[in-house]
């Protein structure tokens, strides 16, 4: 008997049914094709609208069925390199407020110690690696609800504004 299961933007893929004793986790039926596809996309996406990519890897690595702890890893690690990339291009192109930069960058590193000291700590205890994911889905949520908050008052101000409402040209 098939089943036909579809992936977060990714196509309905057909899989088979097996016996629990062989069968093999969603991401190790998928074609290997699926995660650099995957990747490229969110690459794309996190560039063209300016997110980071590890909030739309995220879901779809736990959709491939890949452990909570190695999703916020490789997550932890895409942030780490698109922030640092950005921060190259800006030294480059020579913008100011430097020092102000080291400032946050010293800051959030230390509360992602302490947030993962929190998280280990809470996953030891309860035993249970789900609340990584809720953790995920919060931050997610949040950054939704923040994105659409600030748009919603930038289109706003350019309303009362009276400004050109349409589309600009990217480099004027």
């Amino acid at each position: 008997m098939t089943r036909y299961r579809q992936l977060t933007s990714l196509p309905i893929l057909l899989m088979q049914e097996q016996d629990p004793t062989t069968a093999k986790t969603t991401a190790e039926s998928l074609p290997k094709i699926i995660f650099p596809v995957a990747a490229l996309l969110s690459g794309v996406l996190g560039g063209l609208f300016g997110i980071g990519g590890g909030l739309l890897m995220n879901p779809v690595l736990l959709q491939l069925g890949v452990h909570p702890q190695v999703t916020a890893a490789t997550s932890s690690f895409m942030v780490l390199f698109s922030s640092s990339m950005s921060s190259v291009q800006y030294l480059m192109l020579g913008m100011k407020g430097v020092k102000p930069a080291l400032g946050l960058a010293a800051g959030c590193f230390a509360a992602s110690l302490v947030g993962l000291i929190i998280i280990q700590r809470a996953v030891g205890r309860s035993g249970r690696a789900s609340i990584i994911i809720f953790s995920v889905s919060i931050v997610m949520f949040l950054s939704t609800v923040s994105m659409t908050c600030f748009g919603a008052m930038d289109v706003w101000r350019d309303y009362v504004d009276g400004l050109y409402m349409g589309f600009k040209l990217p480099c004027s």
